[in-house]
């Protein structure tokens, strides 16, 4: 990411990985929001910097804790 981070930032990656959790009614301590934590620092950069954009950004692109623990799982091309 090109930008610094920051309060602004911290606290709308924080409200839309809440409201993605809350949605999908997924665990607070489940550690699929690390990856989802990463994933929404990345569209952050890419123009979604308010946290409803980016939570309806989230919960429309990864669609449960199974959808973003895909997102993160190695391709074949990776292993092999």
């Amino acid at each position: 990411m090109s930008e610094p981070i920051n309060d602004h930032f911290l606290a709308t990656v924080s409200r839309a990985v809440t409201m993605w959790q809350v949605f999908y009614e997924v665990d607070p301590e489940d550690k699929v929001l690390d990856i989802l934590i990463r994933l929404a620092r990345d569209h952050y950069g890419e123009g979604y910097q308010t946290s409803d954009d980016l939570a309806t950004y989230l919960i429309g692109t990864y669609l449960g804790r199974w959808s973003v623990m895909m997102t993160n799982a190695p391709t074949s091309n990776s292993i092999h």
